[in-house]
């Protein structure tokens, strides 16, 4: 999979926007201070993905290992990282929704 599907499943979550975030593309709930729940690196090899519940992040790693890693804020654990490459979008499109939800968004469908 790469980059521009990765942005196309992540803008498809009602309201999405995308916008700078320092050096990486960021993914954001709708509203003025709308909440991060995805990030892109600058040459499109991982989206970084916010989950919420560990046991939910243990999930995504084990069952799409080699594809999922886990993500650190300093030495905090606060989501996954997958490497685009080894990504399938049906599953990417199911880790992106859950995220949204986690951070404040309503999906529907």
């Amino acid at each position: 999979m790469d980059a521009a599907r990765a942005r196309e499943l992540a803008l498809a979550l009602s309201g999405a926007v995308e916008k700078p975030h320092h050096e990486l593309t960021s993914f954001r709930l709708p509203g003025a201070k709308g909440r991060i729940f995805a990030t892109m690196t600058p040459d499109g090899a991982e989206l970084r993905v916010f989950i919420k519940d560990e046991a939910a992040r243990d999930a995504w790693i084990a069952r799409e290992a080699g594809a999922v890693e886990p993500l650190f804020w300093g030495a905090k654990r606060c989501g996954v990282k997958v490497l685009l490459v080894k990504a399938r979008p049906a599953w990417v499109k199911e880790l992106l929704a859950q995220s949204w939800r986690d951070n404040g968004g309503a999906v529907s469908g």
